[in-house]
């Protein structure tokens, strides 16, 4: 988050319209969350260590820091639940192979922005929604001949995203011709490469995401128009692991009540737009 940016972020189901996939994602996803856990009871996960799958390419969600060290909210977040539910979290940086390796079983589970998605709960497991999302268009600092995505209709314009996200997914309903216009990378960095060095136009991107990108840049690449569609994110478990599904579900309704995701969230958007809302505003009632 990915992520990478990454292919690992939000492949997605490629046929059904995105505001109902959304829609159904979450409806599927409500009737799943388990009784247990409701007001944020601790599960004792008894000193079990997890290996945790994650594509270190996205900030500030999950990335490798200039002291190598594996960092972001999504690292922190995982951490801090382990301190409550009696669990050591050891991160392994991956990516195209995050979801083969989580369902034979190499990792526990996968903390990586993946966002929820009907068709993939039909593969996976799906925590409570831990940060609401949009996608926004990224594009050179000088742009000037479009404004907004739906101004992608114009055949002229090449967006560049990963392959197989919902990024993806969106670039295919905003665009005139998805053969001829979108340009698929492996990950966000080498997407958003494509449109510095003028290979692409734009670059549709999570909006939370955007925010680390545009400074890392340093000004090279800006934000235009306003957010597209509407997602959640969610951590990722083996289909029917519910013991450890339902730890860290408690253990997000815990993090919610006690203030740990607004701390966690003001210091990884710390002084960087656009950002979340740090109140939690936008997240669905599934944590109180």
């Amino acid at each position: 988050m990915l992520k990478a940016p990454s292919m690992t972020m939000k492949r997605n189901l490629r046929q059904i319209p995105f505001g109902i996939l959304i829609l159904l994602a979450l409806v599927t996803f409500a009737a799943c969350v388990p009784a247990d856990g409701a007001q944020g009871s601790i599960v004792n996960l008894q000193n079990r260590t997890l290996k945790v799958g994650t594509d270190a390419t996205y900030p500030p969600f999950e990335f490798v820091d200039r002291d190598q060290n594996l960092v972001g909210f999504d690292i922190d977040l995982v951490t801090e639940i382990c301190q409550h539910a009696n669990c050591r979290a050891v991160f392994v940086a991956d990516s195209a192979t995050l979801l083969p390796l989580l369902q034979n079983q190499t990792y526990d589970l996968s903390a990586s922005a993946w966002t929820i998605t009907v068709e993939r709960a039909t593969r996976m497991d799906f925590s409570i929604p831990y940060i609401p999302n949009t996608q926004v268009m990224l594009v050179r600092r000088d742009e000037t001949r479009f404004q907004e995505p739906t101004d992608l209709k114009n055949p002229q314009f090449i967006v560049a995203v990963p392959a197989d996200t919902t990024n993806a997914l969106a670039a295919r309903q905003l665009v005139a011709d998805p053969k001829k216009q979108i340009k698929e990378f492996q990950d966000f960095i080498t997407a958003v490469a494509a449109l510095e060095s003028k290979h692409a136009d734009a670059v549709l991107i999570d909006t939370f995401a955007a925010s680390a990108t545009i400074v890392e840049r340093k000004g090279r690449v800006r934000l235009s128009g306003k957010p597209y569609g509407n997602e959640y994110f969610g951590f990722v478990f083996r289909k029917g692991d519910n013991t450890l599904r339902e730890a860290f579900n408690a253990g997000l309704k815990l993090m919610f009540r006690n203030g740990t995701w607004t701390r966690l969230c003001e210091k990884w958007w710390k002084g960087i737009e656009p950002k979340p809302d740090c109140t939690g505003k936008g997240l669905p009632d599934f944590r109180k």
